[in-house]
């Protein structure tokens, strides 16, 4: 019984990772540049607000998820179970979305060009002026690391 109960639990568990993981693509083309960062600025988001109903919903989803398993005082743990998931995994998102911050680059690229990318802030990777930079661009998306 302990086992079938583990298997269920961490099926819950992948189910809830594989819906909040982004999906990727492969086997497209990145044009590649370099340049010189000219201005770099850290651009804080504004609040978004907490959304209530949105965590509200996630935990019914969950708990209609964690319904699914168990047998008796077992499913009833399940669906309790998979409600806090769904619920704590909603409201971790919005945190995060909160405190989004994204930076702001203005570079001179090799061709002569200037150009202004703005990305997600990876605490990691800081850019002043004068750094060289490699420019990605794939469809619509520009991201920038530092040239080695």
């Amino acid at each position: 019984m302990c086992v079938a109960i583990m298997k269920k639990t961490v099926l819950i568990a992948l189910t809830l990772v594989a819906l909040s993981s982004q999906m990727s693509c492969a086997g497209t083309k990145t044009l590649v540049e370099y340049g010189t960062v000219q201005r770099s600025s850290i651009i804080t988001h504004s609040q978004q607000g907490y959304h209530p109903l949105r965590t509200l919903a996630a935990g019914a989803v969950g708990g209609v998820i964690g319904h699914q398993f168990g047998n008796g005082n077992g499913k009833t743990a399940m669906t309790a179970g998979g409600a806090v998931a769904g619920a704590a995994a909603s409201r971790h998102h919005q945190t995060a979305a909160q405190a989004a911050q994204e930076v702001q680059l203005l570079i001179k690229t090799q061709s002569g060009q200037t150009i202004q990318v703005v990305q997600d802030n990876n605490s990691g990777l800081t850019f002043n002026v004068g750094d060289k930079v490699r420019i990605l661009t794939s469809g619509a998306s520009t991201t920038v690391d530092k040239s080695v």
